[in-house]
């Protein structure tokens, strides 16, 4: 009789804590709207406060690292690496000439946190830049690929950023965990001339869409993603100008690197569906 009584104070202890998180998770969602809805850039910054106040004794709670945040992940990113080896808390707060503030805190398995400071408009040739969480180039971050590299782990993560009024970016950035630090960017990315990148930012205009996604074919790993080209040829200078010309370009994962794949054949593996834009809609 010992033994289901444990088992009983257990699952009445997990309803608790769910039932608990999820008052946890409501507050939060109220918090945030309060932040993105705020035309008073002071206001916003203050309701911020408040959030990042509350979300740091969210995460604090048992059950923070396996609680899905399905509600929350309507306004923010709460996504999680497919190893669970961490998961990210990442929102973004609107300026008034349309640029975007970048807030990210990942939140490890052994329940550290490491907290990003965005410093974005800063970094000078950002493709071939290595960073850390104090010199981060700020996205909004969708999809985690861990992938493996001579018994090394490293997460390549998909993302978005609203730019400013005339353009978007999508991102793919790379992370590797040292002990308790974090760096982004590693020279992962190779195209055919010989050039290696550390992440990869592709500029495109407001009015455009731009799809940005992993696909598993045949059990390997690919990024495929809109080809973009200016709208004219005298704009080529002028990434604002870049829009999609329906065909697509490609990275495949080939245990040391991603390789740059020009015109892939995504249409006919019917693979990637339109439109796919801001993550947040």
């Amino acid at each position: 009789m010992k033994w289901i009584f444990t088992i009983s104070i257990v699952i009445f202890s997990h309803g608790f804590f769910t039932q608990d998180i999820k008052v946890f998770e409501d507050s939060l969602i109220s918090l945030l709207k309060n932040v993105q809805t705020e035309k008073n850039a002071q206001e916003a910054k203050h309701h911020n406060i408040e959030f990042k106040a509350y979300l740091e004794k969210t995460i604090k709670h048992p059950l923070a690292f396996s609680y899905p945040f399905d509600s929350l992940s309507k306004y923010m990113s709460t996504i999680k690496s497919p190893d669970e080896s961490f998961r990210i808390f990442n929102w973004n707060i609107e300026q008034k000439n349309q640029t975007q503030f970048y807030e990210c805190w990942i939140l490890k398995n052994d329940k550290s946190i490491i907290k990003l400071k965005d410093y974005q408009k800063l970094i000078p040739e950002i493709e071939f830049a290595t960073l850390n969480q104090n010199s981060w180039f700020g996205a909004l971050y969708y999809k985690i690929i861990p992938v493996k590299k001579k018994n090394k782990t490293y997460y390549t993560l998909l993302g978005w950023d609203g730019n400013d009024m005339f353009s978007n970016k999508k991102i793919i950035e790379v992370v590797q965990f040292k002990k308790d630090k974090i760096q982004f960017g590693n020279s992962l990315f190779k195209y055919p001339s010989g050039k290696i990148k550390k992440r990869i930012v592709l500029q495109y205009n407001k009015q455009s869409y731009m799809s940005l996604k992993h696909n598993k074919i045949r059990k390997e790993d690919y990024i495929i993603f809109d080809h973009l080209v200016p709208t004219s040829p005298h704009l080529k200078e002028f990434p604002d100008w870049y829009v999609t010309d329906l065909s697509f370009d490609a990275f495949k994962w080939d245990g040391t690197q991603w390789t740059y794949i020009k015109d892939f054949d995504a249409k006919s593996l019917k693979i990637l569906r339109r439109p796919f834009n801001d993550p947040n809609k």
